[in-house]
């Protein structure tokens, strides 16, 4: 590949707001932990797992995390086959209407679960009507309950994995086993090892993250690894503590992504390199009119008693008009932060994503005829190491990433400009989801031909003609869907900005968080409310663009 200066500042300034956002506040966070007062010492990290609660911090994370996955892959596995087996028309609305509890944010939920599941909840006013004072619903104040909360938000994304993956499975081969085999062996050792690495990588996404969340925990009083980060930094000041505490889920994240690495270097989507067409499910009479009705049912408890819990507990009509009379400067704040935390971790993600991509055609030119598995290996690979650490800033969880983003930024001078607007807020989303949108951006840059990059190449076009005229004009519709995705979780994120915020420039998420405990619950689920209608705008004006684009791509194809 050859080098020239435009090329080189690019490499340059990805690689170094690369590391501004992703290396250096986990760093800093890590260096201040280790160097007190001078001297290097560990006294922080012996005193902290040498603490008997630590393994009630373990166990408690790791059951909430691997039982949200367990659950959540149950209940997508049979929403997901429920699509695949749904007619076009009723495909469309199974989508949507999955989309909604995953686009409510897990405190927004969590709220919506204590009012209707709550000591002093619906379920228990009706329980105490119905049976007297001795009766009373599930505790929802415990690990189950946070289990609870997380399966019926986090569900979806297993749903989609499994459409995704039952929608690219072509039957012949299922066909093909049946002739020699019976149902059961042909399931095991042909469907599943084909459409499981699909499903798998959506578990993993619930396991992760369910396993660095503190928001829903720290309102049901759970105690887990977050929530006591969060509290030794917000109560107490104690940076190496809440840094000590923060090593059990890096470690428990990398293992769950190694794991999950190891499993899938040994997949192949397809038995043979050769493309197949796609061949949905289809419906089927019996299973998959179950998996619809239950399906329903299930949107049904994740979507509408939630929001109708809100909804009640927002009456009258004119809470939502104090709500935005109040609330109109934060609203405004969410917006622009969430939409400048999208445009930012998209072209980042996508910068990330096309060097990989540039380092490894180039050392596959050089190799010769099978010569990319060879560049995985080589320069391709090392930019791949090396930003696959965008997970270290998610894995350290939101509140250990804004103790770094204080430490990065609460500085005299430049830095100071940095730390003191609403620019602090942005790096904080940006580095929450940077790892979701470079995963995103590198899949899409996959499945693009790279003969079309090769023949401009082989013509004398340069890489950023070959950028702007061949791969965005493509991938649009894509990074469309990438921008999308990180806007309304930046409009729901609360557990890296609550410890950043600028006075004065407060986002909706922090500001329901303070009334949680100072104000009025009605106006509480107002706004609420308004920030799921903000979301789910979002997404419907993702959807309207993310289709245009997809129409102005295949009438150019």
């Amino acid at each position: 590949m050859p080098r020239n200066g435009s090329l080189c500042v690019y490499i340059g300034l990805t690689l170094a707001l690369f590391a501004g956002v992703a290396l250096v506040p986990p760093g800093l966070v890590l260096g201040r932990s280790v160097w007190v007062d001078g001297r290097f010492t560990i006294a922080a990290y012996r005193e902290v797992l040498a603490e008997g609660r630590q393994w009630s911090l373990l166990r408690n994370t790791l059951a909430i995390a691997g039982g949200t996955a367990f659950f959540a892959t149950v209940l997508g596995v049979v929403a997901g086959y429920a699509v695949a087996c749904a007619g076009r028309r009723m495909r469309r609305t199974l989508v949507c209407a999955l989309a909604v509890p995953f686009l409510i944010p897990p405190y927004i939920a969590t709220v919506a679960w204590v009012d209707l599941l709550g000591r002093r909840g619906y379920a228990a006013k009706l329980l105490e009507l119905s049976y007297g004072d001795g009766a009373s619903p599930p505790n929802l104040y415990a690990v189950s309950g946070v289990i609870f909360v997380f399966s019926l938000v986090y569900y979806p994304l297993v749903a989609f994995a499994t459409f995704l993956a039952l929608r690219g499975f072509d039957r012949r081969f299922e066909e093909a086993g049946l002739c020699v085999a019976g149902k059961g062996r042909v399931f095991r050792r042909i469907t599943l090892p084909l459409v499981g690495p699909t499903i798998l990588t959506g578990t993993l996404f619930v396991f992760m993250l369910a396993l660095v969340s503190f928001s829903t925990p720290s309102l049901l009083q759970v105690n887990v690894y977050p929530a006591e980060i969060y509290s030794r930094f917000s109560a107490f000041n104690d940076f190496s503590g809440a840094t000590a505490h923060a090593i059990p889920l890096v470690f428990c994240g990398v293992a769950a992504l190694t794991a999950w690495g190891l499993y899938m270097r040994q997949s192949r989507p397809w038995l043979t390199g050769a493309h197949r067409p796609r061949n949905a499910a289809g419906r089927r009479s019996g299973h998959g009119a179950a998996a619809l009705v239950f399906t329903w049912f299930l949107v049904a408890i994740s979507t509408a008693l939630p929001l109708g819990a809100l909804i009640r507990r927002a009456m009258p009509a004119r809470s939502f008009f104090e709500a935005l009379r109040t609330a109109k400067e934060e609203i405004t704040t969410t917006v622009i932060l969430a939409s400048a935390a999208a445009t930012l971790v998209t072209a980042l993600a996508f910068s990330m994503a096309y060097l990989e991509r540039l380092r490894l055609l180039d050392s596959a030119t050089r190799t010769g005829a099978g010569g990319l598995r060879g560049a995985q290996r080589g320069s391709g690979g090392a930019l791949h190491r090396i930003f696959a650490l965008s997970a270290v800033p998610f894995l350290i969880s939101g509140p250990v990433l804004g103790i770094g983003l204080i430490l990065t930024w609460n500085r005299p001078g430049l830095p100071a400009l940095v730390y003191d607007t609403l620019l602090v807020v942005v790096l904080a989303c940006v580095g929450r989801y940077l790892f979701f949108a470079h995963r995103g951006a590198g899949a899409c840059l996959t499945a693009l031909d790279p003969a079309l990059e090769e023949a401009a190449s082989v013509g004398g076009v340069g890489w950023r003609r070959r950028v702007t005229g061949i791969i965005l004009p493509l991938l649009w519709p894509s990074l469309v869907a990438v921008w999308g995705l990180t806007f309304v979780l930046s409009v729901g994120e609360l557990e890296a900005t609550v410890l950043v915020c600028p006075p004065g420039q407060t986002p909706l998420s922090v500001r329901i968080l303070t009334l949680m405990h100072y104000g009025p619950s009605r106006l509480v689920s107002a706004l609420s409310l308004i920030t799921v209608l903000l979301i789910l705008a979002g997404a419907i004006v993702t959807l309207v663009i993310y289709g245009y684009a997809r129409r102005r791509v295949h009438v150019r194809g």
